[in-house]
């Protein structure tokens, strides 16, 4: 018997949610406020330096001591994985009442597990830490995981946290969400909770016609996620704190994007230039870039592919990279090690739309297909 068998073409299927929570935006507000406190300043935002110093100078001195004795902001990245188990659509006191009738061991379990550094057979050692055996602290956190550079400011955070009891932990988390929120946040959830609605209207519409990885791609500005980043339900979440930053977070059962939220959903004058237009001029207007961009319209490449044939230091080539994928310019692979390629469609429709504005002769939005 013949046997013809397409199977093996199939690719890998993409579980794919798409979500928006208020919350969301206060807990990446919260990393990136605490991480400036230790030196780690995220650049390049769109809403700012100076919006977030006003942000932070508008907390009590009591509220900043407590975000300050955590050392890392990575706490509250780990927090987002727990959206998806909270309401559709619900607001900061939504997650706030949510978080305080959370089990306080499984709450401490989902902070272990936030870097994936242990192996299945140290999971009862952590649960037994989670569950407040603190006389197994030191040898959780000495795993050889724990031990990297890297590691170390969420070490630290861990041992901080881990040192209460479990329903201490709890109440830290509560207290310093609940105190950010009232002092500084409440009126930001409300100025950009429309927009977040928009965005996922917006993405959910677009879900019904294109294919998931399409999804992912279009709202991250050239984001693909290779088949090692898919094994997990991966959830879409529209963010305006970090715009146009795309932060990718994960726990042992999901992995969720916090995408930015598409220009088109930000109410601007009508008169004004669309800003990725704005965004994707001013890409282009910077020689290193456009090195970048012609290094890449012979292939793909890696990031030492890259500061090699463009000569840019690689501490400076992540920057120039993220203004180029805002812009809509390139795409990069993430997996073991990323990969970035041209998208070439986007040059020759630069012209046009820009001729489309300037005579007025049509509508210079884009139409993502």
């Amino acid at each position: 018997m013949k046997v013809a068998d397409y199977t093996s073409r199939r690719k890998s299927t993409i579980n794919l949610t798409i979500s928006y929570h208020s919350a969301a935006d206060l807990l990446n507000a919260l990393w990136i406020v605490s991480d400036r406190c230790i030196g780690n300043e995220i650049t390049d935002l769109d809403l700012g330096a100076d919006w977030f110093d006003d942000l932070a100078e508008g907390l009590s001195q009591e509220t900043m001591a407590t975000i300050e004795k955590l050392g890392c902001g990575d706490l509250w990245l780990a927090l987002v994985t727990l959206l998806p188990e909270t309401s559709e659509g619900g607001s900061v006191a939504d997650f706030i009442s949510f978080l305080t009738t959370y089990e306080p061991a499984d709450l401490r379990m989902r902070l272990l597990q936030y870097y994936d550094s242990f192996e299945d057979e140290h999971r009862e050692l952590m649960a037994d830490v989670a569950e407040g055996n603190s006389a197994e602290i030191d040898n959780l956190l000495s795993m050889s995981s724990m031990t990297k550079a890297e590691a170390k400011p969420w070490k630290d955070a861990l041992r901080f946290l881990l040192e209460m009891s479990p329903e201490e932990t709890r109440a830290f988390i509560v207290g310093a969400l609940s105190a950010f929120q009232s002092e500084v946040f409440e009126e930001h959830e409300r100025a950009f909770r429309s927009n977040l609605e928009a965005d996922y209207q917006a993405k959910k519409k677009m879900a019904r016609r294109l294919s998931p990885g399409r999804v992912i791609e279009i709202a991250t500005n050239g984001i693909a996620l290779a088949d090692d980043h898919t094994r997990l339900p991966i959830v879409l979440v529209p963010n305006m704190i970090t715009r146009p930053w795309v932060v990718m977070t994960m726990s042992s059962d999901v992995f969720i994007v916090n995408y930015p939220v598409s220009d088109d959903c930000i109410d601007a004058d009508p008169d004004a230039p669309p800003s990725w237009l704005v965004k994707l001029h001013k890409a282009l207007g910077d020689e290193r870039r456009l090195r970048i961009l012609r290094t890449l319209s012979q292939g793909d490449a890696s990031l030492a592919e890259l500061s090699k044939d463009a000569d840019i230091a690689k501490s400076t080539l992540h920057h120039h990279l993220m203004l180029l994928r805002a812009a809509g310019l390139i795409r990069v692979e993430v997996g073991e090690d990323k990969r970035y390629s041209l998208r070439g469609d986007s040059l020759p429709e630069a012209a046009a739309y820009l001729d489309h504005y300037i005579h007025g002769t049509t509508d210079s939005s884009r139409e993502e297909s």
